[in-house]
């Protein structure tokens, strides 16, 4: 049975101009939706349903599929039912969720949970996300309740509300019925969280304010961890796990320092002699995409000429990025010294690479010293080296990394209380 995943996001909108790339957490909102979906076991194929070519460039690097709207269909005249049908249409497979990226705190546990259900229960032909609330309901400027005598919320009517998220269907019955709910839905009971829909401007404000909360969370965990550990341990590890060449060698901090965080990522190329100098400029846009533990990652292809000085460092630091990587040379040293803002680079130059070099590219994958960094992969750095861990295993890569560093604890213990070789070798094996 093959299930795939359409997120349609038209380019333009009218409540929220380009809703759909506007930025949450420092990502825009139709990649939050696509990079969660892909991570679904349970999702054959990964589709974006768009009429815009910016839209098609940003998800480039992403394992999708592309399904090329046509114009008719990108208006806000277009009916739900007939967006879904023409998913159907041009797409094979026997289930179809159509996930709405306005909708961008719904779990993966969720999604695999329904699937679950809806395949297991073949009395469903279809599920829809709603939320249940019990509401004191007006109708016709009237309250909708006995106003004479109150009732306790507890004793309200259950009132339920499509969230507008997320719809799943069997490709025969969308067929047969013309439309993205069947005869018999199974009723998909949002959280709080997941309920929520982006679609105006408020919205957005409540919406990363919740990411936010959420990210809060990882960063929390990600410094607990990094003092515990070392590019040493996160290397050996990478090692074992067969990805031997995740670490940035040549390049050094300023000061002694380690961070960890997640990468957003940068690469300059050469100029090309009839091409504005003014490119290079692009790069500042890139900041509005920073948020706080991230870490910028530059490929210079000119590297013998400076990126990133006191200017650019304090714009990292107003975005709350903790670290700057430079495959080259960078300058102001001193003064970048002075912000306590770690850099790692191959060292210092006055001349800068404006005039020499443009953007071309940025949140996309970029190559340091033969390592491969995808953008918001976790990145750990120290005055040792620098460690890439690839997504696919960081999960496993932290697991290790605890109960390394909790054994590593146990062995110098044992150390200092004059334990032999071959009994801490029996007892840990080999370190």
């Amino acid at each position: 049975m093959k299930i795939v995943a359409v997120v349609p996001a038209k380019g333009n909108s009218d409540r929220i101009p380009s809703k759909n790339s506007q930025l949450l957490d420092g990502k825009p909102l139709f990649i939050n939706m696509l990079e969660k979906l892909i991570k679904c076991p349970s999702i054959d194929e990964v589709w974006l349903d768009t009429d815009s070519e910016q839209f098609i460039d940003i998800a480039s690097e992403l394992p999708i599929h592309i399904m090329k709207r046509e114009p008719q269909l990108a208006s806000n005249t277009t009916d739900g039912n007939a967006l879904f049908l023409n998913e159907v249409s041009h797409i094979d497979a026997d289930i179809y969720l159509q996930v709405l990226c306005t909708s961008p705190f719904i779990e993966i546990k969720t999604i695999e949970d329904t699937l679950a259900t809806l395949i297991n229960n073949p009395a469903y032909d279809s599920a829809v996300m709603v939320k249940k609330e019990k509401q004191y309901l007006w109708n016709n400027n009237q309250p909708s309740y006995d106003i004479e005598h109150i009732p306790n919320s507890v004793d309200l009517n259950d009132t339920i509300i499509e969230t507008m998220g997320m719809y799943i269907m069997y490709r025969d019955h969308a067929l047969t019925l013309k439309r993205r709910i069947g005869n018999n839905p199974y009723l998909i009971y949002a959280t709080p969280i997941e309920a929520i829909d982006v679609n105006w401007a408020e919205d957005f404000q409540l919406a990363n304010l919740i990411a936010a909360g959420i990210r809060e969370q990882e960063n929390h965990l990600l410094q607990n961890i990094s003092a515990s550990i070392s590019s040493a341990i996160l290397s050996d590890i990478l090692d074992e796990l067969g990805y031997p060449n995740q670490v940035i060698k040549k390049l050094k901090p300023y000061t002694p320092t380690k961070i960890f965080g997640r990468a957003k990522t940068l690469k300059l190329r050469k100029k090309h002699q009839d091409e504005s100098p003014a490119g290079i400029y692009n790069a500042l846009n890139t900041y509005k995409y920073i948020v706080p533990n991230d870490i910028i990652i530059v490929e210079n292809e000119i590297s013998d000429y400076a990126y990133f000085g006191e200017l650019n460092a304090n714009l990292a630091i107003r975005a709350g990025a903790i670290g700057t990587i430079i495959d080259g040379v960078t300058r102001d040293s001193q003064n970048v010294a002075n912000l306590n803002y770690p850099v790692f680079s191959k060292g210092y130059n006055c001349q800068d690479v404006k005039n020499r070099a443009v953007v071309e590219h940025f949140n996309k994958t970029i190559t340091l010293d033969n390592v491969t960094v995808e953008p918001n992969c976790l990145v750990y750095a120290d005055n040792e080296g620098i460690v890439i861990v690839p997504q696919q295993v960081e999960h496993q890569v932290i697991e290790r990394a605890l109960t390394l560093t909790r054994n590593e604890r146990h062995i110098l213990n044992d150390i200092s209380n004059d334990i032999h070789v071959d009994e801490l070798v029996a007892k840990y094996g080999f370190f």
